[in-house]
């Protein structure tokens, strides 16, 4: 998808309706509450002091539920970040390319995250992998990277035909391995507004780009299985926090109380994301 469309779709307009439709509506309510406590998750245990760069950063949604944080937004809308600045008044926003890596300084940051596969909108797989080596460069030494994955076959058009990464081990013919590193998608909107040849590799490629630049990378599932996203640390360490609070929430969800659970612990004293899990999704 070309910046000159980018800029287009995520105008004024676009911004102003983007929360209630793709974050707090009732079909991506369990999908924001789960991004939020693996976000927690990988904020508390950094400490008072963490610092963290939302990459894509939108209407600023996401850094507005950590008001405690230090924490930076990246976007290359304008549009977006007018109003992600009315949400986060007090904080840094960049506008710019996030496959430009000296917009950010090196190795500043604890975590990054990028959600809502703003990968997707790169030009191409090296592009991609750009992104993926500029945000290990902007971590610190032991920092720590979330990003959700799409899936086309479930996220997209819920098919359960998934297209496999390793077509053939042994090709027909000229013999040679055959990979299916990426798919592209477009997405054209009952109010005109496109995404076109959005990129998406396969989720197993994807581990493959981030191990270039991360010592541990790992896969997720959440939101009762529905989505994926990566974990991925510059050292060696393992995210067995965040799998159990996903798996308090799916059983939670198998239960029939489809509820967030409330034994989240705070990033700080102020206990602000539980009070505002509790006012969006259980009201």
């Amino acid at each position: 998808m070309k910046i000159e469309q980018v800029l287009e779709t995520y105008d004024e307009a676009y911004a102003e309706a983007y929360n209630e439709k793709f974050l707090t509506d009732i079909h991506s309510q369990t999908k924001t509450a789960s991004e939020l406590q693996i976000l927690t998750e990988l904020l508390r245990e950094k400490g008072s002091t963490v610092r963290w760069l939302d990459i894509a950063c939108g209407t600023g949604y996401y850094l507005s539920c950590f008001p405690e944080v230090q924490r930076t937004g990246l976007d290359i809308s304008q549009a977006m970040l007018n109003l992600a600045k009315l949400k986060n008044p007090n904080i840094p926003l960049i506008q710019g390319n996030f496959r430009d890596k000296l917009l950010i300084n090196k190795g500043e940051w604890d975590v990054i995250s990028s959600m809502w596969w703003a990968y997707s909108f790169a030009e191409s797989i090296s592009e991609i992998e750009i992104l993926i080596e500029n945000i290990s460069d902007w971590l610190t030494d032991d920092g720590v990277c979330f990003m959700p994955i799409c899936e086309p076959s479930k996220n997209l058009y819920s098919d359960p035909t998934k297209v496999p990464y390793v077509a053939f081990e042994d090709a027909p013919a000229y013999g040679g391995k055959i990979l299916v590193t990426a798919v592209m998608w477009s997405w054209i909107q009952p109010n005109g507004k496109r995404h076109d040849n959005m990129l998406v590799p396969q989720i197993e490629y994807m581990i493959e780009l981030f191990k270039k630049h991360f010592e541990t990378v790992e896969s997720i599932e959440y939101a009762n299985g529905f989505y994926w996203g990566i974990l991925a640390a510059k050292n060696a360490r393992q995210f067995e926090s965040i799998r159990t609070q996903l798996m308090k929430e799916s059983e939670s969800i198998a239960d029939g109380s489809d509820r967030i659970s409330t034994d989240i612990p705070p990033v700080d004293s102020a206990n602000f994301l539980q009070r505002l899990i509790r006012k969006l999704f259980r009201s």
